[in-house]
């Protein structure tokens, strides 16, 4: 037993360093050794299911669960996995499972909510559960804050902050509740507020970095960049390699007219289209994005946005390289000659995007986006990436020639600003080209109308190891 727990131990290490492979390795090196443990088997099944292998995951999930397994945490990997490949009524029945074995579990009520909003774009269904266990748990503050965050994510911004302010109440002003009352009431437009609850977690926890972000953020709404530089420089002298500090630094010199904005924000320099690669299989590129449009149709099935990210008015997909489709499986060959061409282009350089430059590149995540009529990315940036990039595939056609409808943009901050800070930088999309840009640069889209869909792949990735 010993041993097991050991061998469980580094692969738990190896998880937490973000070195998937070799955790997942050692995870079946433990399964060999206790083939009929359920634990050892959840164990497996979880790893698969982070690094995106949801098939896999599924698998194992299932074997956990034959030798005996009765955990909400199995529950949850396989309503998680199969919430990923679309298989929605298994995802659901699952998320189900677990609320029933942790009826106050809030991230299980989170994904379920999720689930339910992505199939069906309709607020109140998604709340159904979750507004049963806030009833049924009065004084659990942890239902209460995700079902503001429901709130939020299905476009109730007012709601949410109102939600928060509850608990903040309930709460007795914990400093982690007034950091979150902050966010909520920057979403919801009240600046002055979220300034003062900023204030007030910071006053408690002043080197808690969510605090400090939320009082840089608060601190850029009212006009103050000034004092936001000096949060977020002491941040990213903390947290170097984080895309949005870099983001937020260079919003704040921008408000302060610093010549560092342009050396940082050089349009010209780091924003670039390739087309995408023909991999091996196709007899042309040109073959092989039709046959990639085709798989992604099959897949996206949602009907919405999934939480907490940039898409409005469409769906996600995650980990498209993971699934048992061949242009799927083959979509990192694709993009690795605009990745290895961009490289090459910008060459080295002692600002943030050029310093990282290794000559090479490690695929961190790559997911596909359909956007329906009215949709659009708000805008935002990758903290945990390097590049990042935006593969058009099929988008509408402009109407008049300043028509820029369904255009991806730069340079407009995804946090608010006094004053408010325009777009300054428009890309017209281009059937089979990727554009390839640095993950701290601001970016979203142009909505649109009419019946043609918009469909993207976009991917991140990280510098080689050395």
């Amino acid at each position: 037993m010993g041993k097991l727990n050991d061998l469980n131990e580094q692969a738990n290490a190896l998880k937490a360093a973000g070195r998937m492979d070799e955790a997942i390795a050692a995870y079946r090196a433990i399964v060999d050794i206790a083939p009929g443990n359920a634990v050892v088997l959840h164990n497996l099944a979880a790893a698969l299911g982070d690094a995106g292998r949801h098939s896999e995951a599924l698998e194992w999930g299932r074997r956990a669960i034959s030798a005996g397994i009765n955990a909400a945490e199995t529950s949850l990997v396989i309503a998680r996995s199969n919430s990923a490949l679309g298989n929605a009524d298994e995802a659901k029945r699952f998320f189900i499972d677990a609320l029933n074995k942790r009826p106050t579990d809030a991230v299980a009520h989170k994904e379920l909510a999720q689930l339910v909003w992505m199939l069906t774009g309709d607020r109140e269904k998604s709340l159904q559960a979750l507004n049963a266990a806030v009833k049924a748990f009065p004084q659990s503050l942890d239902l209460r804050l995700v079902r503001a965050q429901v709130l939020g994510q299905t476009g109730d911004a007012s709601g949410e902050y109102e939600e928060v302010l509850a608990a903040l109440k309930a709460g007795g002003g914990h400093p982690q509740l007034q950091m979150a009352a902050a966010n909520s009431a920057l979403a919801a437009g009240k600046h002055a507020q979220a300034r003062a609850h900023a204030e007030a977690a910071a006053a408690a926890l002043p080197n808690d970095p969510g605090v400090r972000q939320a009082l840089a953020r608060a601190l850029l709404a009212v006009g103050e960049p000034l004092e936001a530089l000096r949060v977020i420089s002491r941040l990213l002298a903390e947290y170097t390699l984080d895309q949005f500090f870099v983001a937020m630094q260079a919003t704040c010199w921008r408000l302060l007219g610093d010549d560092r904005y342009r050396v940082v924000y050089d349009y010209g320099r780091f924003v670039a289209g390739f087309p995408l690669a023909c991999p091996k299989g196709w007899a042309s590129s040109e073959a092989y994005v039709d046959d990639l449009i085709d798989a992604l149709d099959r897949h996206h099935q949602y009907k919405t946005h999934p939480f907490g990210q940039s898409v409005r008015q469409g769906s996600q997909l995650s980990s498209i390289d993971r699934m048992d489709d061949p242009p799927l499986k083959a979509v990192g060959e694709a993009v690795r000659g605009p990745i290895t061409s961009y490289i090459a282009k910008i060459g080295s350089g002692s600002d943030p995007l050029r310093i990282r430059n290794r000559g090479g590149y490690k695929l961190f995540s790559i997911w596909s986006i359909r956007l329906a009529e009215s949709g659009f990315h708000i805008n935002h940036v990758h903290p945990q990436g390097w590049l990042s990039s935006a593969s058009h595939l099929r988008f509408p056609e402009p109407k008049s020639a300043d028509d820029r409808s369904g255009w991806l943009t730069f340079g407009e901050p995804g946090v608010p600003t006094m004053p408010k800070l325009e777009a300054e930088h428009f890309v017209r999309p281009q059937k089979g080209v990727m554009v390839v840009f640095p993950s701290y640069m601001w970016h979203g889209t142009v909505p649109f109308s009419g019946e043609t869909t918009r469909l993207t792949i976009a991917a991140d990735s990280t510098p080689a190891a050395i």
